[in-house]
């Protein structure tokens, strides 16, 4: 039994035309970085809670069409917790039928925004499974608060009779009834959400949405979830194909746990931390065994060349000052954690880090000696992009021998849902699934699928055949891994 479930709630009893489609889209892609499990769909509140109870979910989180999940790269030491997190936090909680942000209408009567809300579904089932409560300007009994500030504090709510002019009144009022808190979303939650589908601005916005790759600077027809979506949006838009990580976000669990084979004549990988020599020390490489690092940044490739061929595995900290150096903002676009550049960095933040990738190594010694192993073997660097152009890569894949290969999430990034829709990503993925088989069967693989699912311990051949099999669509993405990690 699953705790948690999401719901996704569609606009009731309308065709989506292309920007509401490209919102829903975008609803669902977020939502995968941190759930990849199943989401019931309906244009109902209650329709998708029964949906949820019948999967057997003891929590449901509601998005309206439009939502975005933006989640951070928090380091471990700041003990911030991002949007993922802060929900399965609140999950821990039983004394709450709702969750969510509460809102007055212009008659003070309390609802809560349906953009994105938390249901405990065993409190909704001791309780009946009452109405949601939505518009409908008949005189209810509803909730007040007055003055404006009480409206957090439920002790300060009175009943009266009103108009219903709100939604989720129904919701509210059976808590108060049944003496059940309100929990409201945490500063952590609502810093890492968007409401995008804002109907008074969508039009401007479905314009921006179109020209994200110019400048954006500010627009006044935009509503201010919009702005500061697109103000984080841009620079992974526009800067991701010269960007640079210098370390490895996801762990190393799948390719230490997976079961081993003969020593690996290539590892092909993205370039981007040390993932590639992981996957070598794990599988075992010998003295003619090749590297081949390919990504559709070059100012990666050009970065990571200059590590394999001038440092010696010692004091990495110190040595990511030079590569600023060589390879200066904003010509390359270094992909550092929240709020964090070249000019702000904090570099006790890079060091723990680094420290902690070193304890994953068995220490520093053990790191530079296998090190001077890896950076001795030959290297080659491929500029091609996955999604557009992979001819180049399959040319090496075919005489590879015995191999491995690691795209990590090059099919799921916001620059892949910017440009493409889900169905293209779809065939695109596919179309490398297929060729990837054709080209080297027996190579292991590793990587992201165009859900964000994790895809490892199987070869290409196999992967390709369960891969054609796959029923669930973007809604239900079926799990084909050993074992699941986050990217």
């Amino acid at each position: 039994m699953s705790k948690l479930i999401f719901g996704l709630l569609t606009p009731d009893g309308e065709q989506l035309d292309e920007f509401q489609t490209k919102l829903r889209e975008f609803t669902i892609a977020f939502s995968r970085y941190g759930y990849r499990k199943e989401i019931v769909e309906a244009s109902d509140i209650e329709q998708l809670l029964i949906m949820a109870i019948a999967k057997k979910a003891q929590y449901c989180l509601i998005q309206s069409v439009g939502h975005v999940i933006d989640e951070q790269w928090y380091l471990p030491h700041w003990h911030r917790q991002g949007f993922h997190q802060s929900i399965q936090k609140l999950c821990d909680y039983n004394d709450f039928l709702i969750a969510g942000q509460l809102y007055c209408s212009e008659n003070n009567t309390l609802g809560i925004e349906t953009s994105c809300m938390l249901i405990n579904l065993s409190q909704y089932k001791k309780l009946g499974q009452p109405s949601f409560g939505e518009i409908d300007w008949q005189p209810r009994e509803v909730l007040c608060a007055s003055p404006a500030q009480s409206m957090s504090v439920q002790t300060l709510w009175q009943k009266k009779t009103k108009p219903c002019d709100i939604r989720g009144w129904q919701f509210l009022l059976s808590s108060y009834q049944h003496q059940l808190v309100v929990r409201a979303f945490s500063e952590d939650i609502n810093y890492n959400r968007f409401d995008l589908n804002v109907s008074q601005s969508n039009q401007a916005f479905a314009a921006r949405l179109r020209n994200i790759n110019t400048a954006f600077t500010g627009e006044p027809n935009l509503a201010a979830t919009q702005q500061t979506f697109l103000n984080r949006a841009q620079k992974q838009i526009q800067s991701a194909k010269k960007g640079v990580f210098l370390l490895n976000i996801e762990s190393y669990d799948d390719v230490d746990n997976e079961v081993k084979g003969q020593p690996l004549d290539t590892v092909f990988s993205v370039a981007a931390g040390f993932k590639a020599y992981r996957i070598l020390a794990a599988h075992g490489f010998h003295a003619s065994s090749k590297v081949v690092l390919f990504d559709y940044s070059k100012q990666a490739l050009a970065v990571r060349q200059y590590i394999v061929e001038h440092w010696n595995g010692e004091d990495f900290t110190t040595f990511v000052k030079q590569v600023f150096q060589q390879f200066p903002e904003p010509h390359t676009f270094y992909q550092l954690w929240h709020n964090t550049n070249t000019t702000n960095i904090d570099w006790q933040d890079l060091e723990r880090l680094w420290q902690a990738e070193l304890t994953r190594w068995g220490g520093a010694d053990n790191f530079k000696k296998m090190w001077q192993k890896f950076s001795a073997l030959e290297h080659r660097f491929i500029h091609v992009d996955l999604l557009q152009n992979k001819q180049a890569l399959f040319d090496e894949i075919k005489i590879s021998g015995n191999s491995y290969i690691w795209w990590s999430n090059a099919f799921f990034t916001i620059y892949s849902h910017w440009h493409f829709s889900a169905e293209q990503r779809h065939c695109i993925y596919g179309d490398w699934v297929n060729a990837l088989a054709t080209a080297a069967g027996e190579c292991r693989v590793n990587g992201a699928d165009h859900h964000n699912c994790a895809v490892n311990g199987l070869t290409a051949l196999a992967y390709s055949r369960l891969f054609q099999k796959q029923t669930g669509g973007e809604l239900n993405p079926q799990q084909l891994s050993c074992l699941d990690i986050q990217f």
